[in-house]
């Protein structure tokens, strides 16, 4: 058999704009495919499962967080603007936080300072950049939010569609009846197939940062 390597899991080089050094924090719930790579000051939490060609890098700012019972796909792209900007969430800066119970499709950039709130749906090829996104929305596929715009919770952009000015973020609709569980039953998916490709296969593994 071929052997696998561990997923890429290192410190942030120091640099002008970060100059302490971390490792990331993972839980040992948590499921990550051997192709993904963390950097730096990141918190995985419980039952997170992050799939394969996944790239976490906070080595230019404020530290991210990813909530329990999360699901990152493949090939999502997670950063944050250089230098201090962030969002504040108990009364601590973070460059990102998924609130937990979030669904991150494939191709995703989701770009600090950046805030999305627990049971939210991004899908694929969505542009997430400067925002404050609320609980229970529905991001479809190859949506632009940015420019620091506010979504309220329980709201719904369409596919393509660009929220750029809080005006049309103001406008947007609550999320349709089709859509309501669509999230759950994506988290409910990528929890169980996290944890059988973490017994059943050498793809993906529970980890535990230093």
């Amino acid at each position: 058999m071929v052997p696998y390597p561990y997923p890429i899991v290192y410190q942030n080089p120091p640099v002008a704009e970060v100059t302490s050094v971390s490792y990331p924090k993972i839980s040992r719930k948590a499921v990550i495919g051997t192709d993904s790579m963390i950097i730096g000051d990141i918190t995985i939490a419980d039952d997170v499962y992050i799939g394969f060609k996944n790239l976490l890098r906070a080595d230019s700012g404020h530290p991210y967080y990813v909530g329990p019972y999360t699901n990152i796909q493949d090939y999502v792209l997670m950063h944050v603007h250089p230098g201090r900007e962030h969002v504040v969430v108990n009364n601590q800066k973070w460059g990102v936080f998924l609130e937990g119970m979030n669904s991150v499709l494939h191709h995703a950039a989701v770009h600090g300072p950046l805030f999305i709130g627990k049971n939210t749906f991004i899908g694929q090829h969505a542009n997430i950049y400067d925002a404050v996104i609320g609980r229970d929305c529905v991001v479809m596929h190859g949506a632009t939010v940015t420019n620091g715009v506010k979504i309220a919770d329980n709201r719904f952009v369409a596919p393509g569609q660009s929220v750029w000015q809080q005006s049309e973020a103001d406008k947007l609709p609550p999320v349709p009846e089709k859509f309501k569980d669509l999230n759950r039953s994506i988290v409910d998916h990528y929890y169980r197939l996290g944890k059988s490709y973490g017994l059943n296969t050498p793809l993906a593994y529970s980890y535990s940062g230093g």
